[in-house]
């Protein structure tokens, strides 16, 4: 199939074939046509593109999966997915001065609403940090992010062996990071690739 026909497919176009009296009559109608219809398909295009480019799989490792988030930079960020149903994340963001974040989200419901923010306390291995999170949804799931503004950070969870995050009123979500001394080392790998 065309790239043209896959295009107008995934935007829902439908082509119909057309009279004769319906062709443009002039140069000018011609070229408004073909404006509009470049128009539409780049618009389509532009809709479409985040879907299928905001993640792509780099690798896994030990337990974690290494993806490429072309909206960072492109950045790097590891991600594992519990058996209680929550997914952690914790990646590099290269659209600037590299910075950290973490992230945790859960398909159960939150209460957190997209862009609402919160205060998180983040506890690794008995050493204590205060943060400022903000909600977010995405492809089912719920959750809330944090920006961190040292990127070492991130990489000197490798050493650790767990991180308890305590959002303000909520209940305390243990993450072991058991596998991220090679998810990390995988991680960097992926960053300085970029």
């Amino acid at each position: 199939m065309s790239k043209q026909f896959l295009l107008m497919e995934r935007c829902n176009i439908r082509y119909r074939p057309r009279l004769a009296w319906h062709f443009p009559v002039n140069k000018k109608e011609i070229a408004m046509r073909r404006e509009i219809v470049v128009g539409m398909a780049m618009l389509c295009s532009a809709l479409a593109a985040p879907e299928a480019m905001a993640q792509a799989k780099y690798g896994s490792e030990a337990g974690w999966d290494i993806m490429i988030k072309n909206d960072m930079g492109p950045g790097c960020l590891i991600t594992k997915a519990n058996a209680d149903g929550t997914q952690i994340q914790m990646g590099i963001d290269a659209t600037g001065k590299l910075r950290g974040y973490m992230a945790l989200y859960t398909k159960a419901d939150t209460k957190v609403a997209a862009g609402e923010k919160l205060s998180v306390l983040f506890d690794v291995d008995g050493q204590q940090f205060k943060g400022e999170a903000k909600g977010q949804a995405m492809d089912g799931y719920r959750g809330a992010f944090v920006w961190v503004n040292n990127a070492d950070f991130i990489y000197d969870l490798a050493k650790k062996k767990a991180v308890t995050i305590t959002p303000q009123g909520g209940k305390p979500v243990v993450i072991k990071l058991t596998g991220t001394d090679a998810a990390f080392k995988a991680l960097r790998a992926c960053q300085d690739a970029r």
